[in-house]
């Protein structure tokens, strides 16, 4: 009934039904999701990131934290030394802080190809997940990782995006569905031995997506379950298996043979390890509060820090953290975006009843 797994947390399915009560009469058709115009990271992260360039803000790529000094005193918790992995120190002065994003749910993924699967890593190849864990044995405040980082196998999905210099299964996909690019949600195989779903974005879903390109994306829930067609777990398939999995279930295996036989179509899987991490059962304090009890010049930001009531899986719940952590460290006279209440509205309770109930 919510989110992807069976065992996802009751307490995180709990929080989407009373922030979002006004929205479950739309969930079989997904309404009121919001897309943006392009992909997530053209739309969003790119102009965020001129936006504070052009204010002065410096971003250092390719450099990896590896551990966090701290003064732990008995009333107050101050971040002192910032180290890095090529052994060099930041120390931090009177007025340098520290955000820290704890968790990462794409952490470890790795590419496969047309013809190669994804090799599925662990919490040793992390560098997030590394780290939280190191700094988690220093204060009980700054939370516990391992609910959300050392059940891989529950944890894990593997995805594919499939690029085509043609539109057959495109059209296809809008005539069978009755959606048009960007307009439907999710499509899923529910014989899938792998609970394989995809999603057509709106296209272009790249600025520089040439007009003969179409792109698609998907993921299977079950990825060591053997195909219905192909005799091969979804770990262990390359990129061409994955799809031919897929034409067997849409019926299409002819239709796009000519389009796979002309090199038109490519498929690059995707070992996602952490992908579910964010909907682990947990227990109250597993994720910290934004601003430690007593932090002077820290805070954590993102889906595994805790902003009371707010639900993860949302841009919502990373700008909130934000605006926690912000407002909170520096005088701002500014309050956190309050979330909208809807749980009390009649209007909206009856609709959900109704849509529950159907």
């Amino acid at each position: 009934m919510f989110a992807f797994q069976k065992w996802s947390s009751l307490a995180e399915m709990r929080r989407y039904m009373q922030r979002f009560i006004h929205l479950v009469d739309g969930l079989p058709k997904l309404g009121g999701v919001m897309r943006t115009k392009y992909n997530q990271y053209d739309s969003v992260v790119r102009p965020m990131k001129k936006y504070l360039e052009e204010k002065g803000v410096k971003f250092e790529m390719g450099k990896e934290v590896v551990d966090i000094d701290f003064n732990l005193s008995a009333d107050k918790i101050s971040a002192t030394v910032i180290h890095l992995k090529n052994k060099t120190e930041i120390v931090l002065r009177e007025n340098d802080f520290v955000f820290f994003t704890n968790g990462s749910i794409t952490e470890s993924t790795d590419n496969g190809s047309w013809d190669k699967p994804a090799k599925l890593k662990g919490v040793e190849e992390s560098g997030a997940w590394t780290l939280w864990k190191k700094i988690a044995k220093k204060d009980p405040s700054f939370g516990n990782p391992n609910p959300f980082c050392d059940n891989i196998d529950l944890q894990k999905w593997y995805s594919f995006t499939a690029t085509m210099k043609d539109s057959t299964f495109l059209d296809y996909m809008e005539n069978f569905s009755g959606n048009v690019d960007g307009t439907g949600g999710l499509v899923t195989m529910i014989d899938s031995n792998w609970l394989m779903s995809i999603v057509i974005a709106r296209q272009p879903h790249f600025p520089n997506q040439p007009n003969d390109v179409k792109i698609f994306w998907g993921y299977g829930l079950y990825p060591d379950r053997k195909g219905n067609y192909i005799n091969k777990t979804m770990a262990e398939c390359s990129g061409a298996e994955i799809l031919e999995e897929l034409y067997y279930h849409l019926k299409i295996q002819e239709l796009m043979a000519p389009i796979t036989k002309a090199g038109k179509v490519n498929c690059i899987p995707v070992a996602m390890p952490f992908i579910d991490s964010l909907f682990m059962p947990r227990n109250k304090g597993d994720r910290p509060d934004v601003i430690p009890s007593g932090s002077t010049n820290f805070a954590f930001l993102g889906q595994f820090a805790e902003a009371p009531k707010d639900c993860v899986f949302t841009v919502e719940y990373s700008v909130r953290t934000a605006q926690m952590a912000v407002y909170g460290l520096f005088d701002t006279d500014k309050k956190v975006h309050p979330m909208y209440e809807s749980t009390h509205n009649p209007k909206y309770l009856l609709a959900a009843l109704k849509a529950i109930s159907r």
